[in-house]
């Protein structure tokens, strides 16, 4: 190595290189170095010498080891050498030109052609070891692409950047049959159907957005099956500038919330730190208004219908009453303030307290998440990555803050209070899902590994700063740990699954609770697939890789946070610089070995659910969803109904209506069509003799008679004309 670039690579030596990029540029290097040390070795041909031999100076003869001799060699191979290199590089251009295109067509015949939109390189590898060519895009190595083709076919080595732009050029005509984009990016060569990770939905049902997510889980319900699918998600509420009704619904729910939070603060302390009968401000009232707000809810749950679904708008007294019991219970449970009366009234209230707290638990599970504080989380619908959230918890902060905050349309989510804390700090759970679509089915995958993200500070409900509930890494990662944090918590806020395992055992928790938390986490993802499907559209190879994000309560029970539809796979930690390349790893097995090989390997991917479609295509390139299912029954036994006496009459009249031709209508009936005006005769003299009938039939006889009296002979026109009339709707 020269003495230049030895000063360089020195002062550069502290920056980060890709190490197959540094080897090549030496190797490079050194090749360049060595021809021009040959150059400068080699002599001129001596006239003299015959035969090609050589000759030392002075016509003494030299030993083949010489000194002299090795220059003769250098000199006679660098003379062949120049000559050759008079030809050389059209014929190798030509040479490789045509390698390469060998490689493009044999690729495109295969449909092995890739484009890989941003640094995902670990999909790029995965690719090109399955015999892929990649079609570049016109942001990576934009430089190169400028050049030629003839001054990259110049520098062209295996596997170096210069062969991957040529390649890349000669393959700009055809279609990419591997997409890996952003979601923002339009989709390419549909025609093709290549495999792009990327499932398009309607807004509305786009569980990736939170706007969506609420949409799955307001549908979720139809789906919902023990063991197999349920959807575990706090409550919430879009209060966007046309959602009147479901603001009204965010009222009420505030108000409920308060009632139960003011009975669990008197089930979590003793009745006679809560009392002052002398000085307490607070009276029993308070506690009977919370208390028949709590058995309504319970009665209101038990017997659920249609009409309790309905927002009932509080008439002025109940405003005035919500509002009174609002100002004191919030003085209780943010003050402390005391009850004016005895322990042992207040020992019975909290024994019924925590009686109909148990109740509606047991009929509203994600109650048992609220504490006593009554907080709200605020998310805009379509951000991502923790930005524009806040945590509020009174009723005039959240609405005047959505009010304010129109074109974010927040949507208002009940705050976990009572989550599963590890070491008095708060964590979530990054799950991966992969969803795959073929021609006939929808496949779910659920990723075997996972890893779990701290926060940087301790659990408090006292400070709402982000930087202590908010456990995203794009959050947690502008501050500092605490420093009196638990010291067995990680620097990097991060654990892997072996490391949470080992400390459910450390802790006691119950054999098979990561089994339990695992068969949650499938549960809600195949509740939400599901109950998306409806507006998906059913591409052929289309995939998509999502991050969810668990939380966990105090009874190990997975509740859904949110779904990232492009999550953060960079290698931040060494948790993630472990599992994020393994997962796209085994995400390219399963999307390009499985259909060709349902026996190949999935790494940790396995198969959660799996939904069979049918599309028909019709004629007009219109593709719709056929279903398939089995007729419900409703009656094993139809009911027998009575029939109308006058449906009956009828009906006789039109049955012994002949065929032929009366002497009457004899004439008319020789064409084939009556006039409208003997059908008006005809219709006229029915409906007298039904008249007459009518008047007529409490005796067997005159029904008789006048059955045989209206066996007029008529046309099939007139008797279609009386059975429309007398069979439409009055």
């Amino acid at each position: 190595m020269s003495q230049a670039s030895s000063s360089a690579f020195n002062t550069n030596r502290n920056r980060y290189y890709n190490p197959m990029t540094r080897i090549q540029s030496l190797i490079q290097n050194l090749d360049a170095e060595l021809i021009t040390l040959c150059k400068q070795c080699s002599l001129p041909k001596d006239p003299g010498s015959s035969n090609g031999n050589l000759a030392a100076p002075g016509n003494i003869p030299t030993a083949p080891n010489s000194i002299n001799s090795l220059l003769a060699r250098a000199r006679s191979s660098s003379i062949s050498n120049t000559s050759r290199n008079m030809l050389a590089p059209d014929a190798h251009k030509r040479q490789l030109r045509n390698t390469y295109r060998t490689r493009v067509i044999d690729a495109y015949r295969n449909r092995r052609i890739f484009t890989v939109y941003g640094n995902y390189h670990t999909v790029r590898r995965a690719l090109m070891r399955r015999g892929w060519l990649e079609k570049l895009p016109a942001t990576r190595l934009a430089k190169l692409q400028t050049m030629s083709e003839d001054s990259l076919l110049e520098h062209a080595r295996r596997g170096n950047d210069y062969e991957a732009v040529v390649i890349s050029k000669m393959i700009n005509n055809f279609p990419s049959f591997f997409i890996w984009q952003g979601k923002g990016q339009r989709d390419m060569f549909a025609e093709v159907k290549p495999f792009r990770n990327r499932v398009r939905r309607s807004q509305f049902l786009d569980f990736s957005t939170k706007v969506g997510l609420v949409g799955c889980a307001e549908q979720e319900r139809w789906f919902r099956e023990d063991g197999v699918c349920g959807m575990s998600y706090p409550r919430f509420y879009r209060l966007g500038a046309n959602s009147t009704e479901e603001r009204a619904a965010f009222i009420e729910d505030y108000h409920h919330t308060q009632a139960r939070s003011l009975l669990r603060y008197l089930k979590e302390h003793r009745p006679g730190n809560m009392i002052d009968p002398e000085n307490g401000v607070i009276l029993n009232s308070t506690l009977d208004f919370a208390m028949n707000k709590v058995k309504n809810m319970i009665r209101h749950a038990e017997h659920y219908s249609l009409d309790d679904a309905r927002i009932k708008m509080p008439t002025p007294t109940e405003m005035i009453e919500n509002q009174s019991f609002m100002t004191q219970s919030a003085k209780v449970l943010q003050q402390n303030a005391k009850f004016r009366t005895s322990e042992k009234l207040m020992a019975e209230y909290s024994r019924l307290a925590a009686q109909y707290l148990d109740k509606i638990e047991s009929l509203r599970p994600d109650y048992r998440w609220d504490g006593c504080r009554n907080l709200w989380i605020l998310k805009p619908g379509y951000q991502s990555r923790g930005i524009g959230i806040v945590i509020r918890s009174t009723l005039d902060d959240i609405l005047q803050w959505t009010s304010n905050n129109q074109n974010r349309k927040y949507i208002v989510q009940k705050y976990i209070e009572r989550p599963l804390l590890i070491y008095r700090t708060k964590f979530d759970i990054r799950q991966y899902m992969l969803l795959t679509i073929s021609d006939s089915q929808v496949t779910i995958w659920t990723y075997r590994d996972c890893y779990l993200r701290f926060s940087s500070q301790e659990f408090t409900m006292d400070d709402l700063r982000e930087s202590i509930h908010l456990t995203n890494n794009s959050v947690q990662k502008r501050y500092k740990n605490k420093q009196n944090r638990d010291s067995r918590l990680p620097k990097s806020n991060m654990w892997s699954l072996e490391q949470f395992r080992m400390h459910l055992r450390h802790v006691g928790a119950p054999d098979g609770t990561w089994n339990k938390i695992y068969k949650g986490f499938k549960q809600n993802l195949v509740a939400v697939v599901l109950a998306s499907l409806d507006e998906t559209e059913l591409v052929p190879n289309a995939f998509e890789l999502y991050g969810c994000d668990f939380m966990l309560d105090e009874h190990y029970n997975p509740i859904l946070i949110e779904i990232n539809s492009t999550p953060d796979l960079s290698p931040s930690t060494d948790v993630t610089a472990r599992i994020c390349p393994m997962a796209l790893k085994d995400c390219i097995r399963v999307v390009l070995d499985v259909p060709r090989n349902p026996s190949a390997q999935t790494g940790l991917f396995e198969r959660a659910f799996q939904v069979n479609y049918n599309v028909s295509k019709e004629v007009d390139g219109t593709k719709p969803l056929e279903l398939n299912g089995t007729q419900m029954k409703l009656f094993e036994n139809l009911p027998k109904v009575k029939p109308n006496p006058r449906t009956r009459l009828l009906r006789k009249i039109l049955n012994n209506v002949k065929a032929t031709t009366s002497r009457r209508f004899g004439k008319q009936e020789r064409t084939k069509e009556t006039p409208a005006k003997n059908v008006k005769m005809l219709m006229a003299n029915v409906k007298h003799r039904v008249k007459k009938a009518r008047t007529s039939s409490n005796s067997p006889s005159s029904q008789a008679s006048v059955t045989n009296a209206v066996k007029s002979v008529l046309s099939s026109t007139a008797r279609e004309n009386l059975a429309l009339q007398y069979t439409a709707p009055k």
